[in-house]
């Protein structure tokens, strides 16, 4: 009984390491279709010059091939999973297609588990300088 319980331990201790060795990372960038992303990758920041890409576009074009998230210079390829949840995100009437995505990456694909609209920083430090002036007075 001793040694049953030992091992069911280790078990139990090692299935532990193995979830939380596999962590999942926040990507910011530009969703974008497969199609569509040629047309940028050769500007000198792809990833800006790509967020004026419509989502409406990357929703359609997307219908018949992949999505990918283009960071800086970096293209990664969505899951199934993640294109699921990407077409959805796209289909919204407010989306953008400046997006974080929540995944775990390996090579040059992320296995989706979220994606959200990005925080725009510059924004959001305009609300802090607004804060900070209104609680001044």
């Amino acid at each position: 009984m001793r040694k049953f319980t030992l091992l069911a331990a280790t078990v139990v201790l090692g299935l532990g390491v193995s979830v939380c060795s596999a962590e999942d990372k926040k990507v910011t960038g530009t969703l974008i279709d497969d199609h569509c992303v040629s047309n940028f990758t050769s500007k000198d920041n792809p990833e800006k010059a790509a967020a004026t890409h419509k989502a409406s576009c990357a929703l359609k074009c997307a219908k018949d091939g992949d999505l990918v998230l283009l960071t800086g210079k970096k293209q990664v390829k969505l899951d199934k999973h993640g294109k699921e949840l990407a077409m959805a995100y796209l289909a919204k009437p407010d989306a953008s297609t400046h997006v974080t995505i929540t995944g775990e990456t390996s090579g040059d694909e992320i296995k989706v588990k979220d994606i959200q609209a990005a925080k725009d920083e510059a924004k959001d430090k305009d609300k802090d300088k607004d804060k900070d002036k209104d609680s001044s007075k």
